[in-house]
């Protein structure tokens, strides 16, 4: 599964753009819209294909194997 580096996180949404399975949205800090936006991975949805790992700019997201 895909895993955002928060403080490397952009919230430029390359990564979003690429998902086959659209597994990543972005999302705010704190709620009502307010904060910086990042990328949340949808751990249901996530197939760990790492193509977005590939589209990041800044290097903020990895795969790490999933645990059942």
């Amino acid at each position: 599964m895909a895993v955002t580096i928060l403080d490397k996180c952009t919230g430029c949404g390359s990564c979003i753009a690429v998902c086959p399975r659209s597994a990543l949205t972005l999302e705010t800090e704190f709620p009502n819209g307010f904060g910086n936006k990042v990328t949340v991975v949808d751990k249901q949805l996530c197939d760990d294909c790492g193509i977005c790992v590939s589209a990041c700019p800044h290097q903020a997201l990895e795969t790490h194997q999933k645990t059942n």
